[in-house]
């Protein structure tokens, strides 16, 4: 099994890189886990500290975000103008995550209760009781110590005690790491879509959907 992964996943490599000319080829898991159950609390192994960010921290968090394109909202690494799409996140009241390890800044993720960035040019709308984990960045230096799993605990536990009963999230197919995590987490996946965003576009050309992926597809209305 781990060998036909293994294949797999170089064609899917090797096809992302034959037409990454014309855009970005794309395959992203869908996840959900309940919050009906408490959520486990996982140890602080690097004593880090987590609180909740604020607008004089959009500055670092962008610069975390400028060089990874699966994360970043930007047109391109230095697109100023991508500062302003978090601040938006703020302002409608989704939280932002800090953690930080001694000065450094360790980790960031968001918890989105009215809508959040899922698939390019087609936001995930949120019902009810619903929220949405995303744009989870950990700098190499603190990579698999465990801090993501505990700034996630902590959002997942928060969203918890403020009412929310379901959670969603994604993942994308070529960062195995990050899947296990997940899996690790007690998150689901219940979905697969593979989509094309032609360079230049905002919005993405869905492909093939498996599985149950509806809430991605969702229109406002349902929110």
């Amino acid at each position: 099994m781990a060998e036909q992964h293994g294949t797999l996943a170089r064609v899917w490599q090797f096809a992302r890189r034959a037409i990454a000319p014309l855009g970005d080829l794309c395959c992203v898991l869908f996840f959900e886990r309940s919050l009906v159950e408490p959520v486990t609390v996982v140890p602080n192994r690097l004593d880090a500290t987590i609180r909740l960010a604020k607008e004089e921290d959009l500055g670092a968090i962008c610069r975390l975000y400028a060089d990874d394109p699966w994360l970043w909202l930007g047109s391109h690494p230095g697109d100023t103008a991508a500062e302003q799409l978090y601040r938006d996140r703020l302002l409608r009241g989704e939280r932002c995550y800090l953690a930080f390890v001694g000065d450094h800044l360790a980790h960031v993720n968001w918890t989105c209760y009215r809508w959040g960035d899922a698939l390019p040019g087609r936001p995930l709308w949120l019902g009810s009781g619903e929220v949405y984990t995303t744009d989870a960045f950990t700098p190499a230096a603190f990579r698999g110590q465990g801090i993501h799993a505990l700034v996630l605990g902590t959002m997942l536990r928060d969203a918890r005690a403020q009412g929310a009963r379901h959670a969603f999230t994604i993942g994308q197919f070529d960062r195995p790491d990050a899947l296990k995590g997940l899996r690790a987490l007690g998150w689901r996946e219940t979905g697969r879509v593979v989509y094309f965003q032609p360079r230049a576009s905002a919005k993405a050309l869905c492909l093939h959907r498996t599985g149950n992926t509806a809430p991605l597809f969702r229109r406002r209305a349902t929110a």
